[in-house]
């Protein structure tokens, strides 16, 4: 018997796949529903840790006060009144934040994916995921053929993902993904953390917190030293404290295995959490506006691009998925010790 293993359980009436290290009792469960990560369990100072604020119940999946580990594809975060041009046409999205006016998160996160491969070894547990919802007439405003698969792979102490589109249509499509999770470090919330963020600067938003256009978007953060979490050094970080943020952060500086490292530190229990990310920016929502659990949790989002890509210029070309393409957006979550 492997050390990591895959099981099979219900989440009330919902199938999920469960990936576990017998040796630690590390353990991340996943929902189908969404391809969703519901927990995700440490071992640390002897004891095991949950790490992540996922949807608790079974109500809370099926009826969301907030994005808790959504997969979003064919795009994140928002649209701008859900409506965008491509290569020459005009779309209109559903409408699913009406406060703002805008599309929201993308189109699978309440989509059932098929569990289509697993793997149990002595070093990790792999789950796939695929969803083939996406068809040119399923979804208003985007009349496309594309296949997400997410991939989830279990190690010692970290969790990976990996999110993949393929454009299965005859058309170029537009698609670009990221994750929505929200990580804890125990139950006294998240005023005591530190944050480090190895990025250049921060983007620019309006009162819908869309990014203002053009370059008036773009913010170097010796502009804006309130959001500066830059680490000083190699495994520094700054205290949260008070602060409310829904931003998003550009320009990620990589370290040598071409990976950014996001962190948030807790001094009480000596525990660390990083994100690391392949490409893309980070987006951190401090969840101050959440209906349940506000900010007892701190969302780091990894994403491919920034908000409201679709109607961006500097991104027209990046999102082009063509036709037999595929798209990949890797990714993941490591617990340790400063």
């Amino acid at each position: 018997m492997a050390r990591f293993q895959v099981r099979e359980q219900l989440f009330g009436s919902h199938a999920a796949t469960v990936l576990s290290d017998t040796v630690t009792g590390a353990r991340a469960a996943i929902a189908h529903r969404g391809a969703t990560l519901l927990s995700f369990t440490v071992l640390h100072q002897g004891g095991l840790v949950p790490i992540l604020d996922g949807f608790a119940t079974p109500e809370e999946l099926e009826h969301p006060q907030g994005a808790r580990s959504w997969i979003m594809a064919p795009f994140s975060n928002r649209i701008a009144d859900g409506c965008y041009r491509f290569q020459g046409e005009s779309h209109q999205l559903e409408i699913t934040l009406p406060k703002s006016r805008t599309a929201i998160h993308g189109l699978v996160r309440t989509e059932t994916f098929e569990r289509i491969r697993v793997e149990e070894t002595e070093e990790f547990s792999r789950a796939i995921f695929s969803c083939q919802a996406i068809r040119s007439r399923r979804f208003a405003g985007y009349p496309f053929d594309l296949d997400v698969r997410v991939s989830y792979v279990l190690r010692e102490r970290s969790l990976w993902l990996e999110i993949a589109g393929e454009n299965v249509g005859s058309q170029p499509a537009p698609f670009g993904c990221g994750w929505h999770p929200y990580f804890r470090t125990s139950d006294s919330g998240i005023d005591h953390l530190s944050l480090s963020i190895p990025a250049q600067g921060v983007i620019r938003t309006d009162d819908r917190l869309l990014p203002l256009e053009g370059q008036a978007a773009f913010c170097p953060l010796d502009e804006a030293p309130e959001l500066d979490f830059r680490p000083s050094r190699p495994g520094t970080a700054r205290g949260l404290g008070k602060l409310v943020l829904d931003r998003c952060f550009y320009g990620l500086s990589a370290d040598d295995d071409g990976l950014s490292r996001t962190r948030i530190e807790d001094s009480r229990t000596g525990l660390t959490l990083t994100v690391l990310q392949q490409g893309g920016l980070m987006h951190v929502f401090t969840g101050d506006t959440l209906a349940i659990r506000p900010r007892a949790s701190i969302a780091l989002e990894p994403v491919q691009f920034m908000t409201n890509a679709f109607n961006r210029p500097e991104a027209s070309e990046r999102i082009v998925l063509p036709p037999g393409e595929t798209s990949v957006f890797r990714f993941g979550v490591e617990a340790g010790a400063p």
